[in-house]
């Protein structure tokens, strides 16, 4: 993404000459290494030009010269999680294992761009800070004498694909804000029965649920078997009858009248073998010639054998 350069870095970037480095701070499982691509060592005393610089100033920089190499660091306008590849050669084989042991994905990466005053070799402006994210998985080239490892680096945009893992409860809400009570009656509602429109009278029990019997039913080529329809109340209490008969308006159909048909009393004749369902519809009306209060829907499978 684009970066936001301040005025001492503009004009050493416009210098006729121009002393650049790159700095690096790579956090292992064991340790922080502070690495740059000189030779020796360096140790930026400070204090920094803007206190909002994130660079880490009185920290002692190891030099790694040739042997270090940092891929292109994209720029976009675009919200985008773009990687990159930090690379470092000439590593003894007797070191590849722990070099490999102690990356870890909870590791952190931060690259700099540092101008130098040639003649002093005081940075010019606080190092303008042009990657920041976390280590990702590591790659070894082992030649025999000698390797080279790279380690890609996610940049910390790619968290945004991650799930927050926060629960819509009373629970996760008194972890960040104890006290509050918009979340208190969350757990009640898996089990409190809902309405739109409301039952017309109000105490009147309204049917929680219909169920088709026998499931499944087994009938014979010309045979026949009789449904029944339960309809269970808020209240309790139950009313069973012929499917297409029990209070309120019932409407039964078959999914497939070649395997099975059905009337509307609900008796289901066998027609030729296969599965098929009955289903069934009930609507509850406020009043007869009124608006439905509930619409329920059940199904039952039908066997039909020769």
């Amino acid at each position: 993404m684009p970066r936001s350069l301040s005025a001492a870095m503009l004009a050493a970037i416009a210098a006729k000459t121009v002393t650049i480095a790159q700095f690096a701070q790579i956090a292992f499982a064991d340790n922080t290494l502070y690495l740059f691509n000189g030779v020796g060592t360096i140790t930026p005393a400070g204090p920094p030009a803007n206190p909002a610089s994130t660079f880490p100033y009185g920290q002692t920089f190891t030099g790694l010269g040739w042997l270090a190499k940092v891929s292109a660091i994209p720029q976009t306008t675009k919200v985008q999680a773009q990687n990159i590849v930090l690379s470092l050669s000439g590593i003894p084989s007797s070191l590849v294992s722990e070099a490999i042991g102690q990356v870890r994905i909870t590791g952190t990466v931060t690259i700099w761009y540092g101008f130098f005053d040639q003649s002093s070799g005081a940075l010019l402006a606080d190092p303008a800070q042009v990657f920041s994210g976390s280590i990702d998985v590591p790659s070894l080239n082992d030649s025999g004498g000698t390797s080279t490892i790279s380690l890609s680096c996610e940049n910390t945009l790619l968290s945004l694909n991650l799930a927050p893992n926060r629960r819509f409860d009373d629970a996760d809400q008194q972890i960040y804000l104890p006290g509050d009570l918009g979340f208190s009656f969350v757990d009640k509602l898996s089990n409190l029965q809902l309405f739109w429109p409301a039952p017309s009278a109000s105490g009147t029990p309204y049917p929680l649920s219909i169920v088709v019997t026998p499931n499944p039913a087994e009938v014979a080529v010309g045979g026949s078997a009789q449904l029944t329809l339960t309809i269970n109340y808020s209240d309790g209490t139950h009313n069973s009858g012929n499917a297409g008969q029990p209070s309120g308006t019932a409407h039964i159909s078959s999914t497939n009248t070649k395997v099975a048909t059905v009337d509307g009393n609900g008796l289901i004749t066998g027609v030729s073998p296969g599965v098929c369902l009955m289903i069934q519809r009930l609507t509850i009306l406020s009043s007869p010639g009124g608006p439905p209060v509930s619409i329920s829907r059940a199904a039952g499978v039908v066997i039909v054998h020769s």
